[in-house]
C-alpha cells in the first residue's frame, strides 16, 4: 500500500508540473500491477476467479495503454501533445516502457483466463451496450459511425441509380434512332424479352453495313413487328422455313437455326448477307421501314426480316440489274 501511495503521489506531483493526468494514471497502474505480481501472485494463482479477474484487468490495461500510445504518437508527430516537445517525447518514451513491461506481465500470466480474444469481444459488447444506452462519448461515436455508413450506402445507391439512369437514357436514344415509337417501354421490356433484343440487334447490324455502303439507315416499324413476330412464331411452331403469301402487303427474309437456341444477331445477318436474294432485301436502297421477329422452338431459333412490299419499288431498280450487272451496294 505504501508503494502504491508513493508512486501515486509522484504521479500527482508530475501532473501538477506538466499539466497532464497521464503520469498519475501510469504510475498508479504500474504500482498496483507491480505490487500484485510481487506480493500477491500467490492469491491470483490459488483462486481461479481472482486469477480471471486479474487477467481481465491486465488485458484491459494493455489495450488502454496501446490506445494511449497511438494517440500520444499521433499528437507528438503533429506537435499537439505537450507544450514542450522534450517533455512530450519523454512522456511518450515512458508510456512505451510501461507498455513493454505490461506486455511481459500479460504474457507471463497467459495461463490465466480470460484470453485476449475474449477481452476484445467483451470490450466490443460493452461499447455497443453503452452506445445504445446513450452513455457518452460512446453514443456520439455510434451516431458518427452510423452516419458515415449511411452516407456510404446512400452514395453508392445514388451512384448506381445515376449509372442506371445514364444507361437507360443511352438505350432510349439508341432505340429512338432505330425508329422505335415508344422507346421507354421497350427498354423495360428488353430486360426480359430476349427475342426483341436480338431483333433490334439485327437491325442495328444491318444499318451499320448500309451506312458503310452509303445507303440510308432503316427505321423500326411496330406494325411490321407484329407481322414479323407472328411469322417467326409460325415457323417455330411448324419447325420449318416458309414465306407469307405474295398477296400480303409485306414480305420477309426467313431464317432458321436448328440445334441451338443461342444464335446471335451477327450470325443471322451473316447468313442473309451470304445469300444474293436475302442480301437484296437487307441492302435495298428504297427500303425505309423494317422489323425483325425472333422465336424459339424445341429444335432451335427462327427469325423473320419483314418489310413493306410497297417500299421495294420494283419498277425503279429491281429489273434494271442482273447478276452480271449488280448495283454498287450489292457486295
Amino acid at each position: 500500500m505504501l508503494f502504491v501511495f508513493a508512486l501515486t503521489l509522484v504521479g500527482w506531483g508530475i501532473n501538477v508540473l506538466i499539466g497532464s493526468f497521464i503520469p498519475l494514471w501510469l504510475l498508479l497502474g504500474f504500482s498496483v500491477i507491480y505490487s500484485v505480481e510481487k506480493w500477491l501472485s500467490y492469491y491470483t494463482r490459488k483462486h481461479k476467479i481472482v486469477g480471471r479477474i486479474y487477467r481481465l484487468i491486465l488485458n484491459l490495461s494493455a489495450l488502454s495503454l496501446l490506445g494511449l500510445l497511438i494517440w500520444s504518437g499521433v499528437s507528438l508527430f503533429t506537435q499537439q501533445f505537450m507544450e514542450s516537445p522534450l517533455i512530450g517525447s519523454l512522456l511518450f518514451l515512458f508510456e512505451l516502457a510501461v507498455f513493454i513491461w505490461l506486455c511481459r506481465v500479460v504474457s507471463k500470466n497467459s495461463w490465466r483466463q480470460p484470453s485476449m480474444k475474449l477481452t476484445v469481444i467483451s470490450l466490443i459488447c460493452l461499447f455497443v451496450v453503452f452506445a445504445f444506452a446513450g452513455v457518452q462519448p460512446f453514443s456520439d461515436y455510434k451516431d458518427e459511425v452510423a452516419r458515415k455508413v449511411t452516407n456510404v450506402i446512400s452514395t453508392q445507391r445514388e451512384e448506381a441509380e445515376r449509372r442506371s439512369a445514364e444507361a437507360k437514357a443511352k438505350e432510349i436514344d439508341r432505340l429512338r434512332n432505330l425508329g422505335v415509337s415508344d422507346p421507354s417501354s421497350v427498354v423495360e421490356e428488353l430486360s426480359t424479352n430476349r427475342e426483341l433484343k436480338i431483333g433490334l440487334e439485327v437491325l442495328e447490324t444491318v444499318n451499320a453495313i448500309r451506312k458503310e455502303r452509303g445507303s440510308s439507315e432503316l427505321q423500326w416499324d411496330d406494325k411490321l413487328y407484329e407481322y414479323s413476330i407472328a411469322h417467326a412464331k409460325d415457323m417455330a411452331a411448324q419447325k420449318r422455313l416458309f414465306h407469307t403469301s405474295m398477296y400480303e402487303p409485306f414480305a420477309e427474309n426467313a431464317w432458321g437455326g436448328e440445334g441451338s437456341k443461342s444464335w446471335t444477331a451477327q450470325t443471322i445477318v451473316d447468313s442473309w448477307m451470304n445469300s444474293r436474294m436475302h442480301r437484296t432485301w437487307l441492302l435495298c436502297p428504297n427500303l425505309r421501314h423494317v422489323a425483325v421477329g425472333v422465336a424459339y422452338s424445341t429444335n432451335g431459333m427462327y427469325a423473320a426480316w419483314t418489310f413493306w412490299r410497297s417500299e421495294t419499288s420494283y419498277s425503279d431498280w429491281w429489273y434494271q440489274y442482273t447478276p452480271d450487272n449488280p448495283p454498287e451496294w450489292w457486295y
